[in-house]
Formats: C-alpha cells, structure tokens, sequence
C-alpha cells in the first residue's frame, strides 16, 4: 500500500523532533515498522540521515545540558529496547542473557559516568546500575545455578530502580 508523502513526514518528524524511537514513530504515523525502516534507508541515501537531523536537533535546541541529555536521552532509548529483546528470547540461553545483562549495565555505568559532571542527578542511578552489574556478575560466577530467578528478579529490580531515581 502506499502512503502519502506526509505520512513519511511525520515519521520523519516524530523520530527526529520527538526523539521517538523507529518502532514507536511509525506506530504513532499509523505505518509498519519495516515501511519506516525503508524510508528511513531511502532518504539516508539520498543525503537525508535521521541520526544526524536528530542529533543536529538536540545540539541546536539548548545548551550542553541539552546535549548531555539528548546523548543519554538517546542511549536509554537503545538500552531499553535491547532490555525488551532480551527479555522476549527464549531461545537465548539464562547465562548468555546474564552476560548481555553484565554488558549492557556496564556500558550504562561508562555512559552515565562520562555525563555526570554535566548532569549531576545521574550519579546515583549509575551507582545503582554498578551495583546491579556486580551483583549480577556475583552471582554468574558464584551460584550460576540461581541465573534464572535472579532474571526474574530483574524486572521488579528495574522498577524499583526507576521509581527511587526519578
């Protein structure tokens, strides 16, 4: 089916401007995500890159507040959907995601810390993510064997984390 020019305006804008991620711009523009993703290619070839528009965005709507935030803004979007992907396969082994888990806290822990001294308030959500990492890392080697209620524990860890770093 095709779509009208505007449709793919909207994605543009919603992914660019509103810093949605892909999958939720074409949701809210009423389109398949492969559709987005399509476009998205397309117009990167013609000169037109999204990442770039958005990151132009950021840095020219404020100050270095406004970067620091829109680059962790950024990172939290593509940590959140790789949270999902983890938690929706089966077919990943529990010690394989124990390890993506380890990596993924770690690169969460370097990203905070380097923003820190622009953005104060996330020091102790990265302190609260290192520890996530270490317990997590603690138990892979110490008592593999409770790898998979500590996955489960996981999700309540999360909001609970969520909830006291707001």
């Amino acid at each position: 089916m095709a779509h009208d020019v505007e449709v793919q305006k909207a994605v543009r804008a919603y992914y660019v401007f509103d810093r949605l991620s892909l999958e939720k711009a074409a949701e809210k523009a009423g389109v398949a995500f492969g559709t987005a993703r399509r476009w998205k290619a397309q117009v990167e070839q013609s000169g037109d890159n999204w990442e770039k528009a958005r990151d132009v965005h950021v840095m020219a709507s404020g100050g270095i507040e406004h970067i620091a935030q829109g680059l962790l803004t950024g990172f939290l979007i593509k940590y959140r959907t790789l949270m999902t992907e983890l938690e929706e396969n089966s077919e990943m082994a529990t010690a394989d995601k124990v390890e993506a888990l380890s990596a993924l806290a770690d690169s969460f822990a370097k990203m905070t810390a380097s923003s820190k001294k622009l953005l104060p308030e996330t020091s102790a959500l990265a302190t609260a993510m290192r520890t996530i990492e270490m317990v997590a890392n603690l138990v892979k080697s110490r008592k593999p064997h409770l790898l998979a209620e500590f996955i489960e524990l996981f999700d309540e860890l999360e909001v609970l984390v969520k909830k006291e770093f707001k």
